[in-house]
């Protein structure tokens, strides 16, 4: 491997050329940044040891030699360090290697299919659990069937895939026909498609709806993959989508004893230009206060929006079954429910609140990559 591999110091970056495959090129001060040995790490936990703003700003090989499985850099501060070619491979940073890396999220319309898990399987773990963390993080959505039809399950199964997150309100919330309720979901009216707790800073990111009873007329099941919506929406009018993430739109839920407030763009993109945080409540939202020449801007923007989210081509209409569990990615994917008639049957659901990142954690758990890999691991 040695006698294959080109090393090319430039001025400010290391230049690594193999044979095969693509040229692969590191910053000098990245390398250092992120040598393994143990004076740059602790070996106990593999946590930083080496003060990142201590590293010269004039970092620079004095020497760099190929060997078998890696290379070897003598640095101009008088460290060496170590870098396995898995490792260079693994940890690329170019735009190409970036855009490779990148979980795609696949987007979907009203002719999707929501996943269906066994209940046995998912709480099992292994490849049951794995599959289902899978789907959620590709599409946002999945239904986990045959959920024992026992109050309090839900959280139950939440403990089993990672934890509940708390909020203001119920930490097991009931949903009922309920004439004194605080919020529209207590009353037998049609629910348009929105997203829960836009009045918090930080949304819960998961909800799961655990149906313990579904036997109403009507009351049938609405999603909308809200990314899918906002895509379309950025393509065929990037002004109006450009609109709603900068827009600040204030949301609010009560109680008698408690109270949420926020105020958020509905649309918050993530460090790469796309779509991490989908905020959309119709029902929550209070009125505007911004410049006075972007309201109607904003309401023609929020129009469009909210016409293609409630199309038919958008929707997903399902009748859940008893003892079904809906999962949602909450900064993602909207829900809702038709109305339904009071009195025709029993109809109740529990629900709570999760985090996607622990879901993902405990994915990343499964998949056993969870551990980070040593630089300077030699094969």
């Amino acid at each position: 491997m040695s006698k294959s591999l080109e090393l090319t110091l430039e001025d400010r970056t290391l230049l690594v050329t193999k044979p095969t495959g693509p040229q692969r090129r590191f910053h000098y001060v990245w390398l250092r940044d992120n040598c393994w040995c143990a004076e740059c790490r602790v070996e106990q936990t593999a946590e930083r040891r080496l003060l990142t703003w201590s590293i010269p700003q004039d970092i620079r090989p004095n020497t760099v030699d190929a060997v078998e499985g890696g290379i070897v850099i003598d640095w101009n501060d008088q460290h060496r360090s170590t870098f396995s070619l898995d490792w260079l491979e693994a940890n690329d940073y170019s735009q190409a290697s970036l855009k490779r890396a990148r979980e795609q999220a696949t987007l979907w319309g009203g002719d999707f299919e929501v996943p269906r898990f066994a209940h046995e399987s998912v709480v099992d773990g292994g490849a049951g659990q794995l599959a289902y963390f899978n789907a959620v993080q590709e599409f946002g959505v999945a239904i986990v069937e045959s959920v024992p039809t026992v109050p309090g399950e839900v959280e139950r199964f939440a403990k089993t895939v990672g934890h509940v997150r708390e909020v203001a309100f119920e930490r097991v919330h009931n949903v009922y026909h309920d004439p004194e309720g605080y919020n529209v979901a207590h009353t037998p009216l049609e629910l348009k498609p929105h997203s829960d707790m836009p009045s918090y800073h930080w949304p819960p990111s998961i909800q799961l709806l655990h149906f313990l009873a579904n036997d109403a007329d009507g009351g049938e099941s609405v999603v909308v993959d809200g990314w899918h919506a906002l895509a379309k929406l950025r393509e065929a009018n990037p002004d109006a989508f450009e609109i709603l993430t900068r827009v600040p739109v204030p949301y609010q839920l009560f109680s008698e004893d408690e109270d949420t407030y926020a105020v958020a763009p509905m649309v918050q993109l993530g460090h790469d230009g796309e779509v991490a945080t989908f905020r959309f409540s119709n029902q929550l939202a209070l009125p505007i206060s911004i410049d006075f020449e972007m309201v109607e801007p904003f309401y023609d923007a929020y129009r469009e929006l909210g016409e293609i989210i409630d199309s038919d081509d958008a929707k997903v209409v399902f009748k859940a079954r008893n003892g079904d569990l809906l999962t949602v990615h909450g900064h993602r994917v909207l829900h809702g429910r038709m109305p339904f008639i009071p009195g025709t049957g029993a109809r109740h659901l529990q629900d709570v609140y999760m985090e996607f990142d622990d879901f993902m954690a405990k994915r990343r758990v499964l998949m056993g990559i969870h551990k980070p890999m040593s630089s300077g691991a030699l094969r």
